[in-house]
């Protein structure tokens, strides 16, 4: 309701604190602030404090900002698996110590936080997202051994495999595809992932209730991973649906 309010409105800037972790709710929310971001808005949204995936800071047209204790200063990140692009180290609030002189809460700092104050510090200096100099020095992820989400490796025509995944999210399944064999659609949950990226991935999927996971490439070497396979070269997607309710034990509840 409030973005609806704004497409009237037509602000030059949001500041957003507040978002959504829940997948099946991309499609209005990227729809609206799409419209927002297309009439000249720029939207800055807090990123999940967890690490996770939120919407909208994860869309490309949306600023998603961070906060990382122990640095100075903005930076900008890129490539992010949850879409962060600007980075604030530790800052100083007058409004935030007021606030903490009756809850404590307030003398820590969260994304929620950094937001405004990155919009704030980016409009009032006019400094360009492209200036802001690149945070580096963030440790590559190391792969886990296993994954806490099921995961199920599917081989075939990457058409069908986003037929399945849709079949998936239609019964309110948090479901992602990750393949190195079609681009990054967060509406759809289908993410471009590469063998050397996949562990930073691992921490934002986190809430995922299934992972489809593209092994007719080099993703073939993340196989081990699977609980579960399918072969879309096979079969047809809805059978392929089925199959994978029954072995995960859900197909009666979901009314297979």
């Amino acid at each position: 309701m409030a973005l609806e309010i704004c497409l009237g409105k037509r602000p030059a800037y949001i500041s957003m604190s507040i978002g959504s972790e829940n997948w099946l709710e991309t499609e209005e929310l990227a729809e609206l602030t799409k419209k927002l971001a297309g009439a000249g808005t720029h939207i800055f949204a807090a990123c999940a404090n967890k690490g996770h995936i939120a919407f909208p800071a994860a869309y490309p047209w949306v600023l998603g900002v961070r906060y990382e204790a122990g640095i100075s200063g903005l930076y900008r990140e890129e490539n992010s698996p949850i879409g962060c692009n600007i980075v604030v180290g530790d800052f100083s609030s007058c409004v935030l110590d007021k606030m903490a002189e009756e809850n404590p809460f307030f003398e820590c700092r969260t994304n929620s936080m950094a937001t405004p104050y990155a919009l704030e510090k980016i409009v009032s200096e006019a400094v360009p997202l492209s200036d802001l100099p690149r945070r580096a020095g963030q440790k590559m992820a190391e792969i886990p051994k296993k994954l806490l989400m099921p995961v199920v490796a599917v081989t075939g025509p990457v058409g069908k495999m986003k037929e399945l995944l849709a079949l998936l999210q239609k019964e309110s399944y948090q479901a992602a595809l990750l393949t190195d064999r079609a681009e990054t659609d967060w509406v759809d949950m289908v993410l471009h992932v590469e063998v050397e990226g996949f562990a930073s991935w691992v921490k934002p999927l986190a809430e995922a209730g299934i992972l489809l996971l593209d092994v007719s490439g080099e993703l073939a070497k993340l196989k081990h991973f699977s609980d579960y396979d399918v072969d879309l070269g096979q079969k047809d997607t809805q059978t392929a649906y089925m199959e994978i309710l029954q072995f995960f034990g859900t197909a009666e509840e979901k009314g297979g």
